[in-house]
């Protein structure tokens, strides 16, 4: 069951180790970022204690906020307390609270009376973002497993393995953050690669040919993507990080754009790092201005302009 789930090797192995040895706990805590797949590993360690997947136990409950709401009531906990001493019909019954840090106050309050006097065959799993936005008490009383992002390798052979275009799985894996769910939102702009060219424009104009006038049309190139701006500042920060970590290493197996390592090896010989890490300023800078809802135009010809004057 966990061999159809994309990376976490330790996670996989951990969870193993504490099913073949019979040590399991009452309660988990799967933490970690967005559309990594912690909930699919709680589904399939849930399904391997069983013996059956969860699909098909009458002993498993989903627990998640309504879709008409963004939060996790105590009516929903105190469902648990009143069944979870219950004898079950296979060894355990398990629940599984997804997006467990929208539980209210008085819902987290009624779950740590149940983890204060745990079943002796009731298991609870708690799914989430944001551990710290759970209570302390609670997090004391769970094991808490954490995941970690999935590779860009990873993202991308999922992507591929989904029959998506090789250029479109490679830029949508690189903007993931080794989450599968936003690679795959990602794919489903269009733009997206011409996003991406639009930025090595940028940076070529800036670093390689210092050319004012191209860099004063930053923000005619970038006219109609203005709802895009989130991925064009994603790209060239990840551009510039490239350019920093090979200026520093040489190492190409340690950037993240392997299919563009002639153009950052090319762009990093040509500026120094401390400039380097000056762009970089610029563009931290400019994402500000643009989360701020400054002017678009008027921020992109503020950054082009700042570009030139680093690199001069």
């Amino acid at each position: 069951m966990f061999e159809n789930i994309i990376g976490h090797k330790r996670e996989k192995n951990m969870l193993e180790h504490i099913i073949k040895s019979n040590n399991v706990s009452n309660a988990y805590i799967f933490s970690g970022p967005e559309g990594i797949g912690k909930r699919m590993m709680a589904n399939a360690f849930a399904s391997r204690l069983f013996g059956v997947s969860v699909d098909n136990s009458p002993d498993f409950e989903l627990i998640q906020p309504e879709k008409s709401e963004n939060s996790i009531k105590i009516d929903k906990i105190r469902g648990i307390n009143s069944s979870i001493n219950l004898n079950p019909i296979s060894d355990y019954r398990i629940y599984l609270i997804n997006d467990a840090e929208k539980m209210t106050l008085q819902a987290q309050n009624a779950l740590l009376k149940t983890l204060e006097e745990p079943s002796s065959y009731g298991i609870i799993i708690l799914v989430t973002k944001n551990e710290q936005a759970l209570l302390e008490t609670i997090r004391s009383r769970c094991l808490d497993i954490k995941f970690s992002p999935l590779s860009i390798s990873e993202v991308h052979g999922y992507l591929i393995s989904r029959k998506m275009e090789e250029e479109i799985s490679k830029a949508s894996s690189i903007l993931s953050r080794g989450s599968i769910k936003r690679a795959l939102e990602t794919s489903q702009n269009e733009e997206i690669i011409e996003i991406r060219n639009i930025v090595k424009n940028i940076l070529s104009n800036a670093i390689d040919r210092r050319d004012i006038f191209e860099l004063s049309r930053t923000s005619e190139y970038l006219k109609g993507y203005s709802s895009q701006i989130a991925f064009f500042i994603e790209f060239i920060k990840l551009y510039m990080r490239d350019m920093i970590v090979f200026g520093e290493t040489k190492n190409f197996d340690l950037i993240i754009n392997k299919e563009d390592k002639e153009f950052v090896n090319r762009l990093s010989s040509k500026i120094s790092l401390s400039k380097l890490g000056k762009l970089m300023d610029v563009v931290i800078a400019t994402e500000k201005k643009i989360n701020a809802n400054c002017n678009f135009n008027t921020t992109m010809n503020s950054m082009a302009d700042s570009f030139y004057k680093v690199v001069n």
